[in-house]
């Protein structure tokens, strides 16, 4: 099965009941090429584990009728039961693998006992950005047509699809510019050398409107994606504490938020020089480097889930392996609201992801399924307080 966490992630989409008619579509026909039995089973197998249980379930009804499933002949069909319940026996499995076909039994409350409401529901993200010219004017980029954005020192300044990109002339004196994304907002440029950055929420790069020294510098806060242009000059990409990033052409993901504890360089393809003071560190595709800002240290992962790193930027919200106060920073940042803890934040490592286009009462939910106390006042979101 190609692209095993993609499906697995639309997976988990359709059996939250989230699921697009095309990522619906999308999954049903992957699940009819009829290959990787092994694979489908075990993970919806790993996503049934994680669901409560059905109280209707009643194991005399139902397990017959399972039965009578698995003992078809080949059916050479795909049978999504879009209203049926997720009956704990015949989902135990939630894939039911017959001679010929796929059975996808799951279960699409309404409203589930113990879910998560919200009167007021917060919205996901979205694309946009404010970009702040030379000259101090701030152009706001949500929802903006594309067209001329500014023309000013030989560079013009265009949106163009939803992308920011920068066609210097090559006269002209270069100026500084930025580019911030707001809690609640990502977006997508190109810088005048051609490299391509996405840029998390909550971030800001700036940069000169033409690269005409010995090297290709931008300075970043937050976390972005770099995909570099090849050229004659290094890229640097200087963060806070004295730490940069040097590179001839790569792709790679920073993330340095100023109230998160490390700064991580995570590497696709390429290599990258990680200039940490008295720490410098060569990386290479698959590695990602972990400074931890207060103590000065390095720790290396030689075998990075890329995948989890790119989450973000293929919209997804990816919670695996991280600590509470990490997941919560995520949140906050995406849907623009405010946190508290009431009390010491609970020592709770999570597992799993969810779309970064539900509202916020899917992610509460995903909170409550995992044990955390909480509530939701306003926009804030209150930890260790039900």
């Amino acid at each position: 099965m190609e692209a095993k966490e993609y499906y697995r992630f639309l997976l988990q989409r359709y059996y939250a009941g989230i699921a697009t008619p095309a990522e619906e579509e999308e999954l049903f026909a992957e699940l009819g090429k009829q290959a990787d039995e092994d694979e489908w089973v075990a993970m919806l197998s790993e996503l049934y584990a994680h669901t409560p249980a059905d109280p209707q379930y009643n194991p005399a009804e139902y397990e017959p009728v399972l039965q009578r499933i698995l003992q078809q002949e080949h059916t050479a069909r795909v049978r999504p039961f879009r209203r049926m319940r997720r009956w704990a026996a015949a989902a135990a499995a939630a894939v039911l693998v017959t001679a010929g076909g796929y059975w996808l039994l799951r279960m699409r409350n309404t409203t589930p006992t113990g879910t998560v409401v919200v009167a007021a529901d917060v919205q996901p993200g979205k694309n946009g950005a404010v970009l702040t010219l030379a000259n101090g004017q701030q152009v706001v980029l949500d929802n903006r047509e594309d067209g001329l954005i500014s023309s000013a020192q030989g560079t013009q300044v265009v949106l163009k699809n939803g992308q920011v990109e920068y066609q210097p002339s090559g006269t002209g004196e270069a100026v500084s510019n930025t580019l911030h994304t707001p809690r609640g907002r990502k977006f997508r440029m190109q810088l005048p050398d051609g490299t391509l950055v996405w840029l998390n929420a909550a971030s800001a790069l700036t940069f000169p409107t033409a690269f005409n020294g010995s090297e290709r510098k931008v300075e970043l806060t937050g976390e972005a994606y770099f995909e570099v242009a090849k050229g004659k000059t290094p890229f640097v990409v200087a963060l806070s504490n004295q730490t940069s990033v040097t590179v001839l052409g790569t792709h790679f993901n920073i993330s340095s938020y100023a109230d998160e504890p490390g700064i991580s360089t995570t590497l696709l393809e390429g290599a990258v020089r990680v200039n940490v003071p008295e720490h410098p560190s060569v990386l290479q595709p698959g590695q990602q480097l972990l400074f931890n800002k207060g103590a000065g240290t390095v720790a290396l992962n030689k075998q990075v889930d890329t995948a989890a790193v790119m989450a973000w930027k293929n919209g997804v919200l990816n919670f695996q392996d991280k600590k509470l106060t990490t997941v919560i920073a995520m949140i906050a940042r995406w849907y623009d609201i405010e946190v508290a803890y009431a009390g010491t934040p609970p020592d709770i490592t999570f597992v799993g992801e969810i779309g970064s286009d539900v509202n916020l009462s899917s992610v509460l939910n995903f909170l409550k399924e995992s044990g955390v106390a909480f509530r939701l006042e306003n926009r804030t979101l209150i930890i260790g307080k039900q």
